[in-house]
């Protein structure tokens, strides 16, 4: 939680994929629900790296 609320709070001026799903979503959802969310698939995301051994690619975080 710690870590997506650090990374919800620095996504505002960035154009990456990921920070730019972040400011899709906090357009329409209250920022608790953002960041438990970003939370939620950061979780996710490194869940599937270790189960499949394989190498975080950022196009894909933001799908």
């Amino acid at each position: 939680m710690h870590g997506a609320r650090s990374a919800y709070r620095h996504s505002k001026n960035k154009s990456d994929p990921l920070s730019f799903w972040i400011q899709k979503l906090s357009e329409k959802k209250h920022a608790n629900v953002v960041i438990v969310a970003l939370a939620n698939k950061l979780a996710r995301i490194a869940w599937a790296l270790v189960a499949k051994n394989e190498v975080y690619d950022e196009k894909l975080a933001s799908a």
